[in-house]
């Protein structure tokens, strides 16, 4: 190799290692990016989480209510003449 070829490749060669420096920096800042986004998504996650258990909890006192009241709602029916079922009425009778 002349010292011409030698030189062309040196360049070469230090255009590559710049570009491969400058690829490795930006998969290095995605990278750190990607952390911190996974860090904001786990604590999203997390309060996520507890909203839905307050929730649950919520629907469930609701739901025992709905429960009491529907009871309530039974027993007063039983309770009072005129909710009871209405009984067989008798034939009419025919007029003459």
């Amino acid at each position: 190799m002349t010292k011409l070829q030698k030189d062309h490749l040196m360049i070469l060669l230090e255009s590559i290692d710049s570009k491969v420096q400058v690829t490795m920096e930006s998969v290095s800042a995605l990278d750190n990016k990607i952390d911190a986004v996974r860090v904001e998504l786990k604590e999203d996650i997390a309060i996520l989480d507890c909203k839905i258990m307050g929730l649950s909890a919520r629907v469930d006192a609701v739901d025992k209510k709905v429960d009491a009241v529907y009871e309530e709602l039974i027993a007063h029916r039983n309770d009072t003449e005129s909710h009871r079922r209405p009984t067989k009425r008798p034939p009419l009778k025919k007029v003459a």
